[in-house]
């Protein structure tokens, strides 16, 4: 059962549908969300009369978006929201920027997120560039998104550190709520990582830095919880400064606005426990966490998880250990290799307790210094190889069983047997063959190619093997419905439907070149493929109700 959508969701869909030049039928919209019939009405009008004010400004009447008086500063102001008119900001912000608000000239739009919308702007009187920042839903803003967005400004603006952007204003005009704050002209780490991997000591010394601002932050109790590389800006003299306290939480203070269950910040980012829902248990380790994706991110030149869907990064978050960055990067040393797979442990508890323990460690790094790694047991380097590659640990247990099986088989009966070669043979390109595409697949880009590809040697193989079994060889059939099972760890539809429509044909190819009986029994076939069907039908309805779970979960209801 989808969630109802808030009145924010449905002017959103609306927006963007306009902006994209699709029609929208206004009242087919009021008639499908009756309960919102009121204020969409309302929002469709003040709409109508800003895209006519604009049409206005373009042919040249910017008088009617610059009144006479001009608005004093905020603190003053707060209470005179009646000389800001419609016409100078819509209700809820469009792309194309409004001309002034208040004592600020908006000079261009520089970020857009779900929450608000960031502008370049220039204060009339003191001629300051500043970032303005105003709730995207303007006057429609719910309270639980204005309370959300002055505790953004508060966590901020508690905070003054080389390392974290400055605040200079906060306030509400004409019933709009926004903030102003230091511009910096600058890259944002993102826009960095899109032009490869860094150079390791360059991304030890960038995390450093962020260390500082992020440790300065938790000792006057502030989390930031959405840590990541588009909210660290590089200023000119290659200073990292951290933005973007919406989903801040103080540490000493309960917050209504994160409820259990709710799953927020960027799923590549964020810790596991964020990502099951537990936000509220929110510690520094969490944090550090976020700090150690981001130098593994530039250190790889990749985030740890990446995936094609929230979900599938939400599920690597939780149950799966990222490679190596060396593995992806060979620049990076064993030092940073440890750093950043400490930092990103699923337990808070092994992870650096504090971003300055962090810091510590990085600080030896660039100072050429050894740092503490301790190696972890056998059984902890069995069960790491388990999370991080575990479709190739269970291919390696899979073929290795199945060689042992087959030497002991040979040597028990004691007689030569010509095709025993042939399997030992085929199972040792198996095995190698698995190693060649787990590198593959650890390179995002071709993964989901590298994993269909896995799939068809996969059947390939096993049928072949197969054909060179000794009877009764239908009890091997088992294999089959086993390899659709096992394409359901990706919780992905189309890998399941493709692995029984492979299955299948390798069965297929079975029966009537290399029959398991003397007679083709084609009631049999038809019994054994129904069954491959049916489990392909439970797992994709299995999946689609998981996904179709993980959507309710990342809208944060």
């Amino acid at each position: 059962m989808n969630a109802p959508k808030s009145i924010e969701q449905i002017i959103a869909e609306v927006m963007t549908a306009s902006e994209q030049g699709q029609p929208v039928h206004t009242d087919a919209v009021v008639a499908a969300y009756p309960q919102f019939a009121q204020e969409l009405t309302e929002f469709f009008q003040f709409h109508d009369e800003f895209l006519e004010t604009s049409q206005a400004a373009r042919r040249g009447a910017d008088s009617t978006l610059h009144p006479e008086t001009e608005s004093p500063s905020v603190a003053d102001t707060s209470h005179s929201s009646a000389e800001v008119t419609s016409r100078e900001l819509p209700r809820t912000l469009r792309s194309e920027p409004p001309k002034v608000f208040g004592d600020y000239d908006i000079l261009e739009e520089i970020d857009r997120g779900g929450m608000g919308v960031v502008y370049r702007a220039r204060h009339r009187q003191l001629g300051r560039i500043v970032a303005l920042k105003l709730i995207r839903s303007g006057e429609l803003a719910s309270d639980a998104e204005i309370q959300r967005f002055r505790s953004e400004a508060e966590a901020a603006a508690t905070l003054n550190h080389p390392g974290i952007v400055p605040i200079y204003e906060v306030g509400m005009l004409g019933g709009l709520v926004f903030y102003t704050m230091a511009y910096i002209d600058g890259q944002s780490l993102s826009d960095l990582v899109l032009e490869g991997p860094m150079a390791p000591m360059e991304a030890a010394r960038i995390v450093h830095k962020l260390c500082s601002a992020v440790d300065f932050a938790h000792r006057a109790g502030v989390y930031h919880r959405d840590i990541k590389p588009a909210n660290v800006l590089i200023d000119a003299s290659g200073q990292p400064i951290l933005i973007d306290f919406g989903l801040a939480k103080f540490a000493h203070r309960d917050s209504a606005l994160t409820t259990t269950g709710q799953i927020l910040g960027t799923p590549a980012y964020i810790a596991p426990e964020h990502a099951s829902g537990r936000a509220s248990q929110t510690t520094e380790a969490s944090d550090v966490y976020s700090l150690g994706a981001i130098l593994y991110c530039l250190c790889a030149g990749q985030p740890p998880f990446s995936g094609p869907t929230p979900f599938d990064v939400l599920i690597q978050v939780l149950d799966r250990d990222p490679p190596k960055p060396s593995k992806l990067n060979r620049r990076v040393t064993t030092e940073l290799d440890h750093i950043c797979l400490k930092t990103l442990e699923k337990d808070p508890a092994h992870r650096y307790a504090t971003a300055s323990e962090l810091a510590s460690e990085l600080q030896k790094v660039l100072q050429g210094q050894p740092i503490d790694c301790p190696q972890p047991s056998l059984l902890g380097r069995i069960e790491s190889w388990w999370r991080r590659e575990p479709l190739l640990v269970v291919h390696a247990c899979g073929i290795g069983g199945t060689t042992a099986i087959v030497a002991i088989s040979h040597w028990w009966r004691g007689e030569p047997s010509p095709q025993f070669q042939a399997r030992i043979l085929l199972l040792c390109i198996w095995l190698a063959t698995s190693f060649i595409i787990q590198y593959w697949v650890v390179r995002a880009r071709w993964r989901d190619l590298a994993c269909l590809t896995w799939v068809t040697i996969d059947v390939t193989i096993y049928t072949t093997l197969v054909t060179f079994a000794a009877s009764p060889r239908s009890m091997l059939l088992i294999g089959y419905p086993m390899l659709i099972v096992a394409s359901s760890l990706f919780y992905r539809k189309r890998f399941v439907m493709f692995t029984t429509a492979v299955c299948i044909c390798g069965f297929l190819m079975l029966e009537f070149f290399v029959p398991l009986d003397d007679v083709v029994k084609l009631d049999f076939i038809a019994i054994f493929i129904s069954g491959l069907g049916l489990i392909n039908l439970a797992l994709l309805s299995t999946i689609r109700r998981v996904r179709s779970m993980s959507v309710f979960y990342e809208q944060g209801e």
